[in-house]
């Protein structure tokens, strides 16, 4: 039986973060943000689009929307992420607090 490698912390080559509960739109969520921003913020998208505006397989994208709900804190590649801010209209730090700091 294989045995599952951690997506984040220690076993992985992804940092331990603590993402924000707090979206821009000031709603409090508990779930990762990507799966609150998927589900609310598309306007008429479909995650194919998505998938083609950050250069990703749709696969790639289904990938990281299976392991944000196992992992609400799941760190995103940092490259993705701003493309992913980009099409959202959200701030990198959202998905990535490591590399990206909230404006003062």
């Amino acid at each position: 039986m294989k045995k599952e490698k951690p997506t984040s912390g220690p076993g992985s080559r992804q940092p331990t973060l603590k993402l924000p509960t707090l979206m821009p739109d000031g709603t409090k969520v508990r779930v990762h943000p990507l799966l609150y921003l998927l589900k609310t913020s598309m306007g008429g998208q479909s995650k194919s689009d998505l998938a083609r505006v950050i250069g990703v397989k749709p696969q790639s994208l289904y990938k990281w929307e299976t392991r944000c709900k196992a992992d609400r804190n799941f760190p995103l590649p940092v490259t993705r992420a701003i493309l992913i801010a980009g099409f959202f209209g959200v701030d990198p730090h959202l998905f990535r607090p490591d590399v990206f700091k909230v404006p003062a």
